[in-house]
């Protein structure tokens, strides 16, 4: 056998082997769904994937947040308690009087100046991301827990629940916002020059800025996003709620979200991810969820079994990249 022989053999056996790990998820998916629903003969009925797709939104909209990070070779762990934040203050506005328009724009303006702060530190001022986003996470689950007493807010307009899950032929609305959302996320990964910045930077971001692209910006826009899709996930999460909390924003959410994303796709090393897979990462925690929930698992055994999906989706992502650089 020559010796280009056993290079092509070589480089089929790490096709296979990437093929697997990247099937792994939707396999885990798919046997999770045919128990559900061999236990739950209304699983695959309209109302119950709705419910299920609604239950998803939010920490869908906030792991596209968290891939454009991760894509671009950063973390952002403050997205729940900025989420959280975003939610109180915005129905803490409209249980003074506020209307609804306004308090949309609170909601999604507190996550935009949090994301501001996020990306100006870590791009401008060159600090670390896991610090920068660790204070932040502090910061503003100590703020909610201050201005709510560490009780949950209430007092939510109407108008603001009723347009925020405006029914479509038994779909909610996130439910549409979620996916336009993704399709427009997808489009801005792939198909603009963000990013294709984006994917550059999170490789490489000396070789990027040699390349002429502004990289520092690119990662500023990414802790704006993510801070954007905090905000909105806030919006959807207390109009389900119909309240705000501080619990919004604890720290095991965080792992959902970053759970989403790496089983999206989405590399801890940066450069690598797509909405698409965000999406289906979310939908992926979900479905877990509801799977050791009918199991009458107890909560802290669910994050036992949740930290080591995420720890075993990482690991096969670094042998992935390892065999792919190889090659």
């Amino acid at each position: 056998m020559s010796l280009k022989d056993v290079v092509q053999k070589k480089g089929y056996r790490q096709d296979k082997i990437s093929l697997a790990i990247t099937m792994l998820p939707f396999v885990i998916l798919v046997l999770s769904m045919i128990y559900i629903s061999s236990q739950n003969p209304y699983f695959f009925t309209v109302r119950n994937i709705s419910s299920i797709l609604l239950q998803t939104s939010s920490l869908a909209v906030m792991s596209i947040g968290m891939t454009f990070v991760l894509i671009g070779g950063g973390i952002d762990l403050s997205i729940p308690p900025v989420m959280a934040m975003s939610a109180i203050l915005g129905v803490m506005y409209m249980s003074k009087g506020g209307n609804s328009i306004t308090a949309f724009f609170i909601m999604i303006g507190a996550g935009i100046l949090c994301g501001i702060v996020n990306g100006f530190a870590i791009a401008y001022l060159n600090m670390i991301p896991f610090v920068v986003t660790l204070s932040m996470q502090m910061i503003t689950y100590g703020f909610c827990m201050w201005i709510t007493n560490a009780v949950g807010v209430t007092g939510m307009k109407e108008s603001f629940k009723n347009t925020v899950l405006f029914n479509i032929q038994g779909f909610a609305l996130p439910i549409f916002l979620m996916i336009l959302l993704m399709i427009i996320a997808q489009v801005v990964l792939k198909k603009s020059y963000l990013g294709r910045w984006l994917y550059l930077s999170g490789t490489n971001v000396k070789m990027a800025e040699v390349s002429g692209i502004p990289a520092k910006k690119v990662v500023f826009g990414t802790y704006l996003i993510s801070g954007f899709m905090a905000g909105l996930a806030g919006m959807i999460l207390s109009a389900r709620m119909n309240s705000a909390s501080a619990t919004f924003g604890e720290d095991v959410i965080v792992m959902d979200i970053v759970g989403a994303a790496v089983v999206g796709g989405a590399s801890t090393n940066g450069g690598m991810g797509t909405a698409f897979g965000a999406v289906f990462g979310a939908v992926f925690i979900t479905i877990i969820s509801n799977f050791t929930n009918m199991l009458h698992i107890q909560y802290n055994m669910i994050l036992v079994i949740k930290g080591i999906l995420i720890i075993v989706f990482v690991a096969l992502d670094m042998v992935k990249q390892g065999r792919r650089e190889t090659k």
